[in-house]
């Protein structure tokens, strides 16, 4: 499919669909401060779960989206959820233009074990005859990576007319947790200066350049 370049040279959009799933509001305001850092300056439009169908339906018809959807899932349990949903849901892609951001809070020091927890999930829902009757997608992920406080994991679900790239980036231990040393006192008026400084830092260390690297360029694993 071809991509319109132009929109994403005038408005700051990437070339391809950005669909973002976090746990809640907090997320949220991260989520659209790191955008905002890697040059994604389109709208993000915060979503709930049951906008997800409404997104979907015009992903899978090619419709490209001028603004980056944010679906605030109000939990881990619906998060993951609606990760299984979106693998589902996606079978209808066409060509590969779709990249799914799934930021999740850890709730430990072992991201490794969460994820390798709702990576067994979406196995199940890819090997379901129901689900797949007649083409079972793969996934290909590779091994992750830490950087800072962030351990992150890219996938490529591979559909028989199109793939969707999901970006897996779990914040050890939370999200909270990590903006608390830049001066996070868990109410509103401290969370966005809290985030600015949290930015600031992970810009130093080379992690928003990580992500701005990521959603310039082609997903491959």
């Amino acid at each position: 499919m071809a991509r319109d370049t132009n929109l994403s040279q005038i408005s700051g959009v990437p070339n391809c669909t950005l669909i973002v799933l976090c746990e809640g509001d907090n997320d949220l305001e991260f989520v659209s401060g790191l955008l905002m850092r890697i040059g994604l300056n389109c709208e993000v439009r915060r979503q709930g779960p049951r906008d997800k169908d409404s997104v979907i339906r015009l992903v899978v018809n090619g419709k490209r989206l001028p603004y980056v959807p944010v679906i605030v899932e109000g939990g881990k349990d619906r998060l993951d959820g609606n990760v299984r949903v979106l693998v589902s849901k996606l079978r209808s892609v066409q060509g590969s233009y779709v990249r799914v951001l799934v930021l999740r809070d850890s709730d430990s020091d072992d991201a490794i074990s969460a994820f390798s927890k709702l990576k067994s999930s979406i196995d199940g829902i890819i090997n379901n005859k129901t689900k797949f009757p007649l083409y079972k997608p793969t996934m290909r992920c590779d091994q992750g990576r830490s950087i800072g406080p962030l351990t992150i994991y890219n996938c490529t679900l591979v559909y028989k007319d199109g793939d969707a790239c999901f970006q897996f980036v779990y914040i050890v231990p939370s999200l909270e947790r990590f903006l608390s040393g830049y001066g996070y006192a868990n109410n509103k008026s401290s969370l966005n200066q809290a985030i600015n400084n949290a930015l600031n830092d992970l810009e130093k260390r080379g992690v928003v350049n990580y992500f701005r690297n990521y959603f310039h360029n082609d997903c491959e694993i």
